[in-house]
């Protein structure tokens, strides 16, 4: 910082000398002229006394020849002399009179122009010293910006590293990202392929146990319809399954499931029913022929059977159980969509 004072302080040092010597280079002569003719009139105001002084003597001279007549050759040649020395001094001290006179104008207006450069000099001065404020002002201006400027690049530099290091970190976790959904996709992928032959393992066990409980049941059936006598003599009404009124007594019984019954539900376009139990079984029976015949039932629940529903069309059938589910069975396939 001292250093930076020093070097504006030399330079404004040596502007002021070069302004003082481009304002005065005009006017040397004049000043130098002005020097001459005071000089000159010191001599001339000398002179002038000399003149006096001869003048006096010269009147001293005249008074005498007059009193002394005549006189003798050796005055006569004395005054002569001395007046023409008068004559000659007359002219010069007319001479220098005009010359002076001159001078003292020409002093007069020198006078008024330093006079003038003298108040130029002070407005320009005065001029300085705001400028010097100025550029005090602005030199502790300019370096709180350079250091606020090093500190504005300190900052840029530590930010553009952690750009690039969060940069660095962006792509890494984003080459992480992109592994892990390929392996999501994958796993997926797999997962469906699981549950798709989980499905089909599961189908062809319900396909299997339909099948041997069919069997089971219709041995159960063959030998049960032996023991049972043939249809009731009240009438062809008793299989009108459409007729409201109050049961006389009962028509068919039969096991329908293993454990406890839950649900039952008509069929509403065929002589069917639905019985859904314990057993995590629904049971399908045709009841339309006079007959209690068990039909394929449906299967996949994991637990007990306690709500079953058929769609308009009586084509789908759905199921609620215990497990916290529902599910949906087509009654052509029998399988779970």
């Amino acid at each position: 910082m001292a250093k930076v004072q020093g070097n504006w302080r030399d330079d404004i040092a040596e502007k002021l000398r070069k302004r003082n010597k481009n304002e005065s280079e005009p006017f040397s002569d004049i000043i130098h002229y002005n020097n001459r003719l005071v000089d000159t009139a010191a001599i001339l105001r000398q002179e002038n006394l000399d003149l006096k002084i001869d003048r006096k003597i010269r009147d001293s001279v005249n008074v005498a020849g007059s009193a002394g007549g005549s006189g003798t050759g050796f005055g006569t040649d004395a005054a002569a002399k001395t007046s023409a020395k008068i004559q000659s001094l007359e002219k010069k001290v007319l001479a220098q009179q005009e010359e002076l006179t001159e001078l003292h104008k020409r002093k007069g207006e020198n006078s008024q122009m330093v006079i003038t450069l003298n108040q130029k000099l002070a407005d320009l001065q005065q001029l300085l010293a705001e400028k010097e404020r100025t550029l005090t002002e602005q030199t502790s201006l300019c370096v709180a910006l350079k250091e606020e400027l090093d500190e504005l690049k300190a900052s840029h530099v530590t930010i553009k590293d952690e750009s690039l290091a969060s940069q660095l970190r962006a792509n890494t976790a984003e080459d992480k990202l992109r592994a892990v959904q390929d392996e999501n996709t994958k796993l997926l992928n797999l997962l469906m392929e699981y549950k798709s032959r989980d499905a089909e393992i599961m189908n062809k066990e319900n396909d299997m146990f339909v099948k041997e409980k069919k069997a089971r049941i219709e041995n159960e059936l063959a030998r049960a319809i032996r023991d049972i006598p043939g249809p009731s003599s009240r009438g062809p009404d008793l299989h009108r399954f459409d007729v409201d009124g109050v049961p006389e007594g009962v028509e068919f019984k039969f096991d329908a499931h293993v454990g406890e019954i839950h649900a039952v539900r008509w069929s509403p376009i065929e002589r069917m029913v639905a019985i859904g139990g314990a057993d995590r079984i629904i049971t399908m029976w045709d009841v339309g022929k006079g007959i209690c015949k068990q039909l394929d039932g449906f299967t996949g629940s994991n637990q007990g059977i306690y709500s079953v529903e058929f769609d308009t069309t009586g084509s789908m059938m759905l199921a609620g159980s215990s497990d916290h589910a529902s599910r949906m069975w087509t009654f052509d396939d029998r399988k779970i969509k």
